[in-house]
């Protein structure tokens, strides 16, 4: 169905205003004086309601995929309320889309938070260090934990979110991925790379694997619990790899009986 003038004329109005992304269809029901039933009748969607702007030459600036949007608007609703609190639609809000868009794209709550979960943290970087091993121990855990650890910084209060809610044993506890403790199976299958060449000991990856991740997430959490700001990721990468793999103690005190 086209949309009416007046639509169209309160979209217009509210676009040079706010920007496109800076209205909901709650905010164009209240402009253009209709029910929110009706706009959502009339108009369809947020989305169709821009894209016939756009058609009729006003200027509705780049804007980002509207899954794109969600997900980041979920960043801001799930560390400012938390997973048990948020809901879809302040989700929706957020975004600047109807909730409607929200359930069309995601389904239902888990469903967002399984998709929010599955694209952050720094699993992809970690799949391609694992997958594409350079032949380099060193240089590759040094990329891995500083890949690991800047993702840490960026996603600060996702991370304490998240093992929030593993500790206590929360609905979502599954779903999420931000814990660092998730990359150890990535990681296991680089170490389990090069203990086939011969360049690691016999000993079990995947508990080396466990035990740098854990040296890594000490080093980062010590500073932050500390009142400290994170530390710097290639430094801390380096030194906690040097400590992984070559110890503490000197040279002479390793050659002692």
């Amino acid at each position: 169905m086209p949309l009416t003038e007046n639509i169209i004329e309160a979209a217009a109005r509210l676009v040079a205003l706010h920007g496109p992304d800076g209205f909901t269809m709650d905010d164009l029901a209240r402009e253009s004086g209709l029910s929110r039933a009706t706009l959502y009748r009339q108009a369809g969607s947020r989305e169709a309601v821009l894209a016939t702007l756009s058609e009729q030459g006003i200027e509705v600036g780049r804007r980002a995929d509207v899954r794109e949007r969600i997900l980041a608007a979920c960043r801001v609703v799930f560390t400012r309320a938390g997973f048990e609190a948020a809901t879809l639609e302040d989700v929706a809000r957020e975004a600047g889309v109807g909730p409607a868009t929200v359930y069309r794209q995601f389904g239902d709550k888990q469903g967002l938070i399984t998709t929010f979960a599955s694209h952050i943290g720094p699993r992809r970087a970690m799949q391609e260090a694992a997958l594409n091993p350079t032949g380099d121990l060193r240089a590759d855990l040094e990329r891995v934990a500083a890949t690991l650890l800047r993702y840490m910084a960026q996603d600060l209060d996702l991370l304490k979110l998240a093992l929030l809610e593993k500790m206590r044993g929360g609905q979502w506890a599954e779903l999420l991925d931000a814990s660092p403790i998730r990359v150890r199976t990535t990681l296991t299958q680089l170490l389990e790379s090069y203990a086939a060449s011969g360049a690691l000991g016999p000993d079990d990856p995947g508990r080396m694997a466990m035990a740098f991740v854990g040296m890594l997430f000490a080093s980062f959490m010590g500073t932050v619990l500390e009142g400290q700001p994170p530390p710097e990721p290639g430094e801390a990468a380096r030194f906690v790899t040097h400590v992984f793999l070559d110890g503490v103690a000197s040279k002479k005190a390793r050659r002692t009986p």
